[in-house]
């Protein structure tokens, strides 16, 4: 149950965060893709909690599911908040199956890594 809850922490860690790199971006005239590595630094920091807390296999589907909850939710809340995308990088981050298949992958890695380095 605790994994649960700090799971949902990240969901509203990430939110959070996508709410305030969208602004910055369209107020600061800065490419939001450049503010994806504030999320594989959450991404790994609720991997390590996960695992302190938890099993090595629960912190990586948790890192699995926060890479799932960005891509989805984290893109919406980019175009809600009209973030600064160029349009050759709108194709790139349109939400497909793949391109949430590949972060949720991306975030699992990378919680992986912190866990190895960190846990």
């Amino acid at each position: 149950m605790e994994s649960l809850f700090i799971i949902l922490i990240g969901f509203a860690v990430i939110s959070l965060y996508d709410v305030i790199s969208s602004i910055l971006s369209r107020v600061l005239n800065f490419e939001y893709v450049w503010f994806a590595f504030g999320s594989f630094i959450i991404y790994g920091i609720t991997a390590v909690y996960l695992k302190l807390n938890g099993t090595f296999v629960s912190a990586i589907i948790g890192s699995f599911l926060l890479g799932v909850f960005d891509t989805t939710v984290g893109l919406i809340i980019a175009r809600v908040f009209k973030a600064k995308i160029s349009d050759q990088d709108k194709e790139l981050v349109k939400i497909t199956p793949i391109l949430i298949l590949q972060m949720g992958v991306i975030a699992s890695i990378i919680g992986a890594i912190s866990i190895i380095a960190f846990a």
